[in-house]
């Protein structure tokens, strides 16, 4: 490009820097590297000469056309795929061929067009090696104008319009050329296939091209005529100098420096495009992976609060057991505790086995029994719970999205997503598999009964917690029938015995009473470390997931923002780019 003003260097600059923050933004993305490297070209092709690409099936004449365009018969002809790989045309002072690393062949030739512009003759858009349609599709990207090529024999296939499309995703300038117009005949047949290439382009991918009808052949002849007669008839017959003329208005210096110019930006926008489309589909299901995670979390606040009551309703029956002996034991000192019942007072071990008969009764299976009952119930709940983790957390993992386009960026996000819903699910599931029922029963029962007796200041060994509870209950109030009956043997008995009755009875009672509060803490204490215990590890299953949403949803945002910058910062130089006084500088 030559030396430009001030404004036209000013555009450059900034158009430099939007694709380095493109470059810089695509890093730290973690987009594969053909993605970079398509905008480090677009960089570099900044400094290069204007880029005219010209694409379309073979044996639609492409290599004709560039011969009648170039008034030389530089490419091949044939009617088997001639151009079987992507040649670059340049100036030269004398034909020259080389070819580089990449496969591309760069024929050098002395002609005046290929001063200012540098052709790219591609291989057929059905190419039949892939390798080689790969190699065409990569130089579209990097194209200042794109001269798509169809025969009127058979023109706008279906491989065609697919080509067509990706030539309008990377927003570049088409002209469409319709070859072999010779062989239509009347203008009538001009006119339909003209119609129907219009439409068809129109109505399926929003395009509306430049239309030309032209004969490369008659073209080719007509320049390499002697006579001007013979030149002018054929030219016309060709409908090659409405074409030409076309192409010298657009790629005047100024039109090839817009076009140049304008290029590189349609590269942002189809990144951005992509990029954009798949943070979008991201953010939305790192939303719904949010709601996943939250509706876990409020399963388990859910689970402790139910939890937290059904404990309540069934140490109520617990507490209730111990109630019933309390208003057994009041009943049975009021009724023994008398004169009446000396000589049975006397009798110690007697009275402690009618105590234990009519008072104590059951009360100690009761309890052992509604703590097995409890424990047993808690144990089956947390394995129902981590059984509801696994199902949900599988569930998100077989939900269905478009995977197409949460990966077509080509980072790690789908697969560490994937990955990470499945080591979560796994773990999970194998708490589930290796959960002993049995052995979690015991462990809970011992952390109790352990608490119990520690509370009790007792050794308790292999006692059950009924024992304890009947134990702490029972001890000083059978005592005190010794002490009453030798109160009365000492003749004090007539006096103190209604005293040492209602004493015994307010013993008993509050004794009974501080038990059962006792029972009631002791039991709620290793309850909630437990049920605290079993939830904090669900948690912890589920954290792995739930740090990656987090992270995950903050840099899809960031990167939204990145690309909303990047979006606002191409609409301003496009707007620039297209006013008047882009061209050259004035003489």
């Amino acid at each position: 490009m030559r030396i430009l003003d001030e404004r036209r260097e000013a555009l450059v600059e900034r158009e430099r820097g939007l694709l380095e923050s493109l470059i810089s933004f695509l890093k730290d993305f973690g987009a594969p590297p053909e993605d970079v490297d398509l905008v480090r070209r677009a960089l570099s092709d900044l400094e290069e000469l204007f880029l005219l690409v010209i694409v379309g099936e073979f044996n639609s004449g492409k290599s004709a056309f560039v011969n009648a365009l170039l008034g030389a018969d530089i490419s091949a002809e044939g009617v088997t795929p001639t151009t079987d790989r992507i040649t670059v045309l340049r100036h030269a002072d004398e034909p020259v061929e080389k070819e580089r690393r990449d496969g591309v062949l760069e024929k050098g030739y002395p002609n005046e067009f290929l001063r200012e512009i540098a052709i790219v003759d591609t291989p057929g858009t059905n190419a039949i090696i892939r390798h080689h349609e790969e190699l065409s599709r990569g130089f579209v990207p990097r194209s200042d104008l794109v001269l798509f090529v169809t025969s009127a024999e058979r023109p706008l296939t279906e491989s065609e319009r697919g080509y067509l499309e990706l030539i309008r995703d990377w927003g570049k300038k088409i002209l469409l050329v319709i070859n072999k117009a010779d062989l239509l005949g009347d203008e009538a047949k001009v006119e339909e296939v003209r119609s129907f290439v219009d439409s068809g382009i129109r109505s399926a991918l929003g395009l509306t091209p430049p239309i030309f009808f032209v004969s490369a052949l008659l073209a080719r002849k007509a320049k390499a005529a002697t006579s001007a007669m013979e030149r002018d008839a054929l030219m016309k017959a060709s409908g090659f100098s409405e074409l030409e003329g076309y192409v010298t208005d657009l790629l005047d210096e100024e039109g090839r420096v817009r076009l140049k110019l304008e290029s590189p930006l349609g590269v942002v926008d189809e990144l951005n495009r992509r990029y954009r489309g798949a943070v979008h589909e991201r953010l939305s299901l790192l939303e719904d992976d949010f709601r996943t995670a939250e509706n876990v979390e409020s399963q388990l606040v859910l689970y402790k609060e139910d939890m937290g009551r059904d404990f309540e309703a069934r140490m109520a029956e617990i507490e209730n057991i111990i109630l019933r002996m309390n208003e057994r034991g009041d009943t049975w000192l009021e009724e023994n505790i008398r004169f009446a019942n000396i000589r049975e007072l006397f009798r110690q071990e007697k009275v402690s086995e009618r105590f234990k008969r009519e008072v104590v009764g059951d009360t100690e299976e009761l309890v052992d029994e509604r703590v097995d009952e409890l424990i047993d119930w808690m144990v089956d709940r947390n394995l129902k719970q981590w059984r509801a983790i696994v199902e949900y957390v599988n569930r998100r993992r077989q939900a269905e999205y478009d995977e197409r386009l949460i990966g077509e960026v080509g980072d790690s996000f789908e697969y560490n997503r994937g990955q990470l819903l499945q080591s979560v699910g796994k773990n999970a599931q194998n708490v589930v598999q290796r959960y002993d029922r049995e052995r979690e029963s015991e462990k809970l029962a011992l952390s109790i009964q352990g608490a119990v007796a520690q509370t009790a200041a007792i050794e308790v060994g292999a006692v059950g917690i009924g024992a304890v509870v009947v134990a702490l209950a029972t001890t000083r109030i059978l005592d005190a029938t010794g002490v009453i009956a030798a109160a009365i043997i000492a003749g004090y008995g007539l006096f103190i015995l209604p005293n040492r009755r209602r004493k015994a009875r307010e013993e008993f009672r509050e004794k009974t009473d501080s038990l059962r509060k006792r029972l009631g803490e002791v039991v709620r204490r290793q309850f909630e470390a437990e049920l605290n215990r079993s939830v904090e590890r669900m948690r912890e299953a589920i954290a792995p997931y739930t740090r990656f949403v987090r992270s995950e949803h903050a840099r899809m945002s960031r990167a939204s923002e990145d690309l909303a910058t990047l979006d606002a910062q191409t609409s301003a130089l496009k707007e620039e780019i297209s006013a008047p006084g882009v061209g050259p500088m004035p003489s």
